[in-house]
C-alpha cells in the first residue's frame, strides 16, 4: 500500500492544490517539524500566518522565513537572492503561485518568458545543490512547472478530508477524532480484489472520494 501522507524528498515537488488550499499548509507544516530553517517565496499573499501556525505550531512555524513579492520583478529579484540566503541548515524552500506574478499586465511577454524560465531553473538548481525539497504550486505556467518538477502530487478536498495522490502516496485512510474512515482502495490493497465477493469490494467507501 502506498504512503498515506506525502513525504518531501530532495528535488522539486509540484503540488497541484486546486480546490484544496489547505494542502500546502498541511504539507509544509508536517515537514517543518523536522526542519531548522526554511524559506517561503510568496506570491499572491499565499503565506497566511494563521494557516501556517495552525499546521506548524510552536517552534516549527518560527523556522520559516517568508519573503513576499507583489510584482513579477520583485519575485524575480527575491528568487535571485535565494542562493545567498540559504545555508546548510536550510531544509525546505516553498514557492506557491510561482509563475503567477509574471503573467501580470505590467510585465511584457518577452520579459515574463525569460524570468519564468530563469526562476524555475534557479529553484531546480537550488534543490539539487543543497539536496533539499523545493515545493511549487502554480496557477499559470503550469506545464513549465511540471516539466521542471521531479515529481507531482495532486491534492483534493473531500468530505472525509484532504486526499493526496502521487507516485508514492495515495490517501485512502482518513483519521478523525472519533476514529478512522476507509475507502474501497484501502480494502483492495489490504485483502485483494475478489470479483465473486461484492460485499468485500463495497466495504468502507468514503463519500466524495
Amino acid at each position: 500500500m502506498n504512503g498515506q501522507f506525502p513525504t518531501l524528498d530532495p528535488g522539486v515537488t509540484y503540488l497541484d492544490d486546486d480546490g484544496a488550499p489547505a494542502a500546502l499548509y498541511r504539507l509544509v507544516g508536517h515537514h517543518l517539524s523536522g526542519t531548522t530553517e526554511a524559506y517561503w517565496l510568496d506570491a499572491r499573499n499565499a503565506a497566511v500566518p494563521t494557516a501556517i501556525r495552525e499546521h506548524a505550531p510552536g517552534r516549527a512555524s518560527r523556522s520559516l522565513r517568508v519573503a513576499r513579492a507583489f510584482t513579477g520583478y520583485q519575485h524575480y529579484e527575491l528568487a535571485r537572492s535565494l542562493p545567498g540566503e540559504v545555508s546548510p541548515r536550510t531544509g525546505l524552500v516553498v514557492a506557491p503561485n510561482v509563475g503567477s506574478l509574471y503573467a501580470d499586465d505590467d510585465l511584457p511577454d518577452y520579459e515574463a518568458e525569460t524570468m519564468v524560465e530563469a526562476t524555475l531553473a534557479l529553484l531546480a538548481e537550488l534543490a539539487g545543490a543543497l539536496e533539499i525539497p523545493v515545493v511549487l504550486t502554480a496557477t499559470t505556467y503550469r506545464d513549465r512547472v511540471r516539466d521542471v518538477a521531479d515529481r507531482s502530487i495532486e491534492a483534493e478536498r473531500t468530505r472525509a478530508g484532504l486526499r493526496f495522490d502521487g507516485a508514492s502516496v495515495r490517501t485512502d485512510l482518513y483519521w478523525h477524532d472519533w476514529g478512522f474512515q476507509t475507502t474501497i482502495p484501502y480494502w483492495v490493497d489490504l485483502l485483494g480484489a475478489d470479483e465473486a465477493d461484492p460485499v468485500a469490494v463495497g466495504t468502507g467507501a468514503t463519500p466524495g472520494v
